[in-house]
């Protein structure tokens, strides 16, 4: 089964981003929900955005859901079906690489190009894409999803 995985590339990227994983054994937030509301507003605010869903295989591979509309992604030539292979030259869902991967991300800010190895019927390439500012529709999202997440603890917590 596919795991639906916000559109949070690629801060995000790659079971990516930290509380964007829908519906799913993700990590629990600790933090109170005024606490995560600063937090997730000033770190985002830095963060590079490409632009697109992801899905994650049965086989654990991320594959591009949907490419948006306007988006760096799209401007690059992503598609719906590619497979993130690498970032950075740094290969994903090696669990070696992990460091790495999360140096590679925390370096990713708006202006900053991105290079991702996608695999595209049955070949490898390379796109590279220049990352841009989170837009503020898609931080709302993701910081709304992330509160919703925070009521329904206190809702459970409550009963």
């Amino acid at each position: 089964m596919k795991r639906r995985i916000a559109a949070l590339l690629p801060a995000v990227v790659l079971a990516i981003a930290p509380a964007v994983l829908a519906g799913h054994d993700h990590y629990k937030c600790t933090k109170t929900t005024q606490e995560c509301l600063d937090v997730m507003s000033a770190e985002f605010k830095n963060k590079g955005w490409l632009g697109f869903e992801l899905d994650k295989s049965e086989h654990g591979q991320m594959v591009i859901k949907k490419v948006i509309a306007g988006s760096p992604a799209e401007q690059a030539g992503f598609q719906a079906g590619d497979v993130l292979v690498a970032m950075q030259g740094i290969k994903l869902g090696d669990e070696s690489n992990k460091e790495a991967l999360m140096a590679a991300k925390k370096a990713m800010s708006p202006g900053k190009e991105v290079t991702y190895t996608v695999q595209r019927a049955g070949a490898d390439r390379k796109i590279t894409a220049t990352l841009a500012a989170v837009p503020q529709d898609v931080l709302a999202q993701w910081i709304g999803n992330h509160m919703m997440e925070h009521a329904n603890d206190q809702a459970i917590a409550q009963k």
